[in-house]
């Protein structure tokens, strides 16, 4: 058995993480996406539909932050 074969065995051999952990996976991919994304747009025109993306990017951020981590800090992070 080669290493790929290995590797192959041993993802299909992983228990599943369960509909919440995936879902939670796929949010915090969603996330990142919309962080990079406000990182793009940092520096907006006033007034410009960049500055109206980044609004709606932050808000949206914003409430899923609050659902994600509500103490505020994210487990294992620097705050």
């Amino acid at each position: 058995m080669n290493a790929m074969d290995r590797q192959s065995s041993a993802v299909r051999n992983m228990p599943s993480p369960g509909p919440v952990a995936h879902f939670t996976r796929v949010a915090d991919v969603m996330h990142a996406l919309l962080v990079k994304r406000a990182d793009q747009l940092e520096g907006f025109v006033e007034c410009s539909t960049e500055e109206a993306e980044f609004a709606q990017i932050a808000d949206a951020l914003t409430a899923y932050e609050l659902l994600r981590w509500p103490g505020g800090k994210v487990p294992g992070g620097k705050g």
